[in-house]
């Protein structure tokens, strides 16, 4: 089966939930194969450092591999042998200091992170629909569900490094719902001094994950995608 089919086999599956690697390699870059073969054809190099959508095969009962299959950029996957690689979800986890259905937050270090939600009104957006199917809100693409309206948003999306708030650019949430506070995690990079607050979330359809990576007071990265890497 060839990978791009293999990711949409994968993926397009309510229960199976993408993951976030970040590439760690002593020559500070690790070749991207065509194959699970160290003789196989070198697709791209892809620096140390360099975090990036994976999957793993043996998570899903799949036969073992010693390869992670990985999206380096949209659309375009290869494989990355997995000592090259360390799961987000690897690093030390930070524990919530506050949570309910509706807010989460995170109080660590030099960082104050404070996520709310609430239902989602649809007379406060310009939907766009075709065939009883909407496919836009506020004339974009969005996540989080499949076709119909989603039940919650995104009330407010704040981070605070040192007393501040950091300016988070509204494409990096306002086109994102049905996000499960309870999905939410948060992760720590000692050795970079990272934050990474991702999750995987939904209402049971059009599943998508999203990571922030912070450093230093600044979002670095953002990824969001839909979970099948349609």
């Amino acid at each position: 089966m060839k990978k791009g089919l293999l990711f949409i086999a994968l993926f397009s599956s309510y229960f199976i939930q993408a993951q976030f690697g970040i590439v760690q390699d002593e020559d500070g870059f690790v070749n991207v194969r065509d194959e699970q073969s160290t003789s196989s054809k070198i697709l791209t190099k892809v620096n140390s450092n360099t975090v990036l959508p994976i999957f793993d095969e043996e998570d899903e009962g799949l036969e073992s591999s010693k390869w992670f299959l990985v999206e380096y950029k949209t659309e375009a996957s290869g494989y990355i042998y997995k000592d090259r690689i360390k799961k987000i979800e690897d690093f030390e986890h930070i524990k919530p200091t506050k949570y309910s259905d509706n807010l989460i937050e995170f109080s660590i270090s030099d960082y104050n992170i404070e996520i709310q939600t609430q239902k989602f009104n649809s007379k406060n957006h310009k939907i766009h629909q075709e065939n009883n199917f909407i496919y836009a809100i506020d004339g974009k693409e969005f996540l989080g569900s499949d076709g119909i309206l989603p039940q919650t948003e995104y009330k407010s999306f704040k981070i605070n490094f040192k007393g501040k708030e950091i300016i988070i650019p509204k494409d990096n949430y306002t086109n994102l719902y049905n996000a499960n506070l309870d999905k939410m995690k948060l992760t720590y990079n000692k050795a970079l001094s990272q934050y990474y607050l991702f999750g995987t979330f939904s209402d049971g359809a059009g599943v998508y994950d999203a990571i922030w990576v912070l450093e230093n007071g600044k979002i670095v990265k953002y990824i969001a995608q839909i979970n099948f890497y349609a």
